[in-house]
């Protein structure tokens, strides 16, 4: 996918007119996918979530039910609860604190360049984020138009874990690096009887942040691409998107015209 075709449909859909939901990027081959699904079971039971539900979480907005809580892995802590940073639209003066305990974790969050955040969202059986609306398109620091890009990497799924996006919904599969536009109307939703775990992360959209995701530059071993026109998933059926929570868009739909690569900030 060339970047104006991929620039305009993260827009669109931003905007509600069509363009990109979801994308199938890669691939993580077998050995390498148990490495890291080990670090992060052990995380998960060892270390200290935030807990969603609470109203000053950053994400509490989005009226969650259930159990749910998140890890935040990128940050100037060090703290698995401090999300304070999560969504600052800055990729500056965070890492990941534990390579030591955590390595294949480490080398994976360490894969992916410009990034803004890095967490693990854990969904318990019964648990829900309710419909809600972010957007993709962004103001820089400078006063350009950009975009923030949003992964799911599902660890952990059943079934009956589902993502809505625009009313399409989707399953997503343990492995396999999506491309989410959370633009889009979008919900997320464990009815399964097992916990639901997606390593989510943003990555300012820069033009070294394209070739690595969506265009054609070399890969690690670690993750393998999926060809074009095997990249855009089928949704397992459609609904209606009703009533939904929304943030204010700081970018009108005739200033997201003005659509390009971010600048590092």
């Amino acid at each position: 996918m060339n970047g104006p075709t991929l620039l305009a449909g993260i827009r669109d859909g931003n905007y509600h007119v069509g363009g990109i939901r979801c994308l199938r990027l890669f691939h993580l081959p077998s050995a390498c996918f148990a490495r890291l699904r080990a670090d992060i079971d052990r995380l998960c039971r060892v270390e200290r979530a935030s807990d969603v539900n609470d109203p000053n979480h950053i994400t509490n907005w989005t009226r969650p039910r259930g159990n749910v809580v998140q890890f935040s892995l990128l940050n100037a802590t060090g703290r698995y609860d401090d999300f304070s940073t999560d969504h600052n639209h800055s990729c500056l003066g965070k890492k990941f604190h534990y390579s030591a305990q955590y390595p294949a974790l480490a080398q994976f969050v360490a894969l992916f360049p410009h990034t803004i955040n890095f967490r693990i969202n854990v969904l318990s059986a019964g648990a829900s984020l309710s419909p809600h609306e972010e957007h993709a398109v962004i103001r820089t620091c400078t006063g350009s138009i950009g975009a923030r890009a949003r992964f799911h990497l599902p660890i952990v799924s059943n079934p009956n874990a589902e993502l809505m996006l625009d009313g399409w919904v989707y399953h997503l599969m343990p492995g396999t690096v999506y491309f989410i536009n959370h633009g889009c109307v979008h919900s997320a939703c464990n009815r399964g009887e097992d916990r639901r775990i997606h390593v989510v992360w943003d990555m300012l959209l820069t033009r070294e942040s394209f070739d690595f995701m969506f265009g054609n530059s070399a890969h690690p071993p670690m993750l393998l691409p999926i060809v074009e026109s095997e990249q855009t998933p089928a949704p397992i059926r459609s609904e209606r998107v009703g009533a939904h929570l929304r943030l204010p868009s700081p970018i009108t739909r005739d200033e997201a015209d003005r659509i390009a690569w971010c600048d590092v900030q």
